[in-house]
C-alpha cells in the first residue's frame, strides 16, 4: 500500500506543480479530482491521527472518495467551481501545514477547515494567481509525501519529522513550480 499511495501522490503532485492552472482550464474535473485525492488523503490522516503509512488503506479510500467528490462537484455545481477550488486548495494547504507541524485529530482538522475558508475567500479576489500558488505548493507537498512513502528511510523527504530541511525543500520546489506556472499564466488563463 505504501507504493500505491506513494505513486498516487507523486503523480497528482507533479501534475499540479507543473500544470495546475493549465489543467484547471483544460481538464476541470480531473484537476478537481487530483486535489480531492490530496484533501481526502490528508483528511483521512488527520481524522485517524495515524502516522504516515499506518492505516494506509483507510487513507487511500479517503483520498479516492475525495477525488470522486471533487470531480463530481466540478461537473454538477458549475457556477460555484471557483469557490469550490478555493475550498479544496485551501484545505489541501491547511492539511499540509498541519501534517508538517505534527498536528492531527481535531486541531489538524480545524487547521484544514480554516485553510478551506481562507482559500474560498482568496479565490474571489485573485483566482488565477491563487490557483498557481496553491497548486504549486500543494503539488510539491503531495509529491514529497508520495516519494517519502516509497522511500520511507530517507529522512530528508519526511516533512513531518525531518526537521527544517524537508520543509525548506518543499518551499523551494513549490517556489520553482510557482515560477514556472506564473511564466505561463497569460497562455493558460482564460479571461
Amino acid at each position: 500500500m505504501y507504493i500505491i499511495n506513494g505513486f498516487l501522490l507523486i503523480i497528482s503532485g507533479l501534475a499540479a506543480m507543473g500544470f495546475g492552472l493549465f489543467l484547471f482550464y483544460a481538464l476541470l474535473p480531473i484537476f478537481y479530482a487530483m486535489f480531492g485525492i490530496g484533501v481526502g488523503y490528508w483528511f483521512g490522516s488527520l481524522v485517524t491521527g495515524a502516522p504516515e503509512g499506518e492505516m494506509s488503506l483507510i487513507k487511500l479510500l479517503f483520498g479516492l472518495s475525495g477525488g470522486a467528490l471533487f470531480a463530481g462537484a466540478a461537473h454538477f455545481i458549475e457556477p460555484f467551481r471557483r469557490i469550490l477550488i478555493g475550498i479544496g486548495l485551501g484545505a489541501l494547504i491547511g492539511g499540509l501545514i498541519a501534517s508538517a507541524i505534527g498536528l492531527t485529530g481535531i486541531v489538524g482538522t480545524i487547521i484544514m477547515i480554516v485553510g478551506a475558508v481562507i482559500g474560498a475567500g482568496i479565490t474571489l479576489a485573485a483566482f488565477d494567481k491563487f490557483i498557481v500558488v496553491a497548486s504549486a505548493f500543494g503539488g510539491a507537498g503531495l509529491a514529497m509525501d508520495g516519494l517519502h512513502l516509497i522511500l520511507r528511510n530517507v529522512d530528508v523527504l519526511d516533512r513531518t519529522d525531518g526537521g527544517m530541511i524537508p520543509i525548506l525543500i518543499w518551499v523551494f520546489v513549490g517556489a520553482l513550480a510557482m515560477s514556472w506556472q506564473l511564466m505561463n499564466l497569460s497562455k493558460w488563463a482564460k479571461r
